[in-house]
């Protein structure tokens, strides 16, 4: 073999180790957001992380895919030593949710809301999902071990009708999942987001005392992000609301929002923006189609009836 082959050789070799799965160029830098509690970026864009309890620790969502999932679990022996007890899954979309096997496949148990358990359930193994199960709540669970209290909420649909987040009241940390993003715009399409439900989750995060927000997406944040995503699917809603009303269709939905009437910065009306108003004017659409029409009211006699004479 030349030199030259044999070089070449080397230099597909260190490719292949590169593209191996499970290595950490999966991920980005662990971050510390508190003591116990790291974070990091995926390169699927999404945040994973994790926490202490104890002897044990609990990560929140596994990334986009099983060599994802294993690279978390690797930079989790690295910074803690410790087995994974529960991976908690914000929401059931697969840039959080599809490294979840090797996760359950080292023994954590999935926590997640109801409506997500069937789609979780999915990407487990059959067998690990019989030995482990999933552990699906209604609206919290409280965790507590020494002096590390962790509360997961559901507060109602939003991103998605499965949306959970969690909140370390000692530490003011928030974790909110796709419900609330930093530095960049919601994604408000899913087939199952609620848009108007979503300024209500909003605002009943905001009266937590809320010193950090670790969103799904984007860097670590302030309470000021919670502020930020409520205007801004705010917005969106007003925007879907009179664009409904105007009958605007949705090919010139775009057209629409340029006009000078509507108030919006230029540069505002993005792609994002458009789609989000058109899933919104959807979901606005399809509330009042699933409506009922009230029952027309019964007519009231002026007198009762007289009682027949025996």
């Amino acid at each position: 073999m030349t030199r030259l082959a044999r070089l070449g050789v080397s230099l597909g070799m260190l490719a292949l180790a590169a593209a191996s799965p499970g290595q950490s160029s999966k991920i980005g830098t662990v971050q510390k957001v508190a003591d116990g509690i790291w974070t990091v970026t995926t390169d699927q864009s999404s945040n994973a992380s994790w926490f202490t309890l104890g002897d044990e620790v609990v990560a929140i969502d596994a990334g986009g895919d099983p060599a994802t999932g294993k690279a978390v679990l690797e930079k989790i022996q690295e910074t803690v030593g410790k087995p994974v007890r529960f991976v908690i899954i914000t929401h059931a979309h697969g840039d959080h949710a599809q490294g979840l096997a090797p996760f359950v496949a080292s023994g954590a148990r999935v926590i997640c809301h109801e409506n997500s358990a069937s789609a979780l359930a999915a990407l487990i193994d059959p067998a690990a999902r019989a030995r482990s199960g999933l552990l699906a709540l209604s609206e919290r669970l409280l965790l507590f071990s020494g002096s590390r209290r962790a509360a997961i909420y559901y507060l109602g649909a939003a991103h998605t009708n499965g949306d959970l987040v969690v909140y370390f009241p000692e530490e003011k940390v928030l974790f909110s999942g796709d419900v609330a993003l930093v530095g960049r715009a919601p994604y408000m399409q899913s087939p199952d987001v609620d848009p108007k439900g979503w300024e209500t989750v909003i605002g009943r995060l905001a009266q937590l005392d809320v010193a950090k927000v670790v969103p799904g997406h984007g860097n670590i944040g302030t309470r000021e992000s919670l502020a930020e995503t409520y205007g801004y699917v705010k917005r969106v809603n007003e925007l879907a609301a009179r664009m409904a009303s105007e009958n605007v269709p949705e090919d010139l939905l775009d057209a629409r929002l340029h006009q000078p009437d509507l108030g919006l910065q230029s540069g505002a009306v993005t792609p994002d923006l458009v789609a989000n108003v058109r899933a919104a004017m959807r979901a606005l659409q399809g509330r009042s189609a699933k409506t009922p029409t009230p029952a027309a009211p019964r007519p009231t006699p002026s007198k009762a009836p007289a009682k027949s004479k025996k």
